[in-house]
């Protein structure tokens, strides 16, 4: 006996997947910023497991606050970056291409936001590991 509600929910999962794929392959200023968000969060990846040993047990990582020992933390809070960098670049994503799908202007603006905190993320990640390491 087939148990049509799973076959529908499989239909609606698959024809999501699609519907995802074909907005983000129609526009290609978005592909490409895609897909320099996830170079760009797979490089800070790279660059914290390649240098993780070569750490001191405190880094600087809160630059806001004064100079000083406020302004350190413990080497696995490097992680938040990456970590601000994937949620912000999925969360914008999944606004721009399902929420706001009908606002072009809305849609290249968070997907162009998306790619300045991927990036900038990365850039603090590159400055914290080459000043320590």
């Amino acid at each position: 006996m087939v148990n049509y509600k799973t076959e529908d929910i499989r239909v609606k999962k698959l024809a999501f997947r699609k519907e995802a794929q074909e907005r983000i392959v129609a526009d290609k200023f978005s592909l490409s910023v895609f897909f320099l968000c996830v170079f760009s969060i797979l490089g800070q990846i790279g660059l914290i497991l390649s240098s993780l040993g070569k750490l001191p047990p405190m880094i600087p990582l809160y630059y806001s606050r004064p100079w000083g020992e406020k302004m350190l933390a413990a080497t696995y809070t490097i992680w938040i970056l990456p970590i601000f960098a994937a949620t912000f670049f999925v969360l914008n994503f999944f606004i721009a291409f399902f929420l706001v799908k009908d606002n072009p202007f809305l849609l290249k603006v968070l997907v162009t936001f998306a790619l300045v905190a991927c990036l900038a993320s990365l850039y603090d990640v590159f400055k914290i590991v080459s000043l320590l390491v």
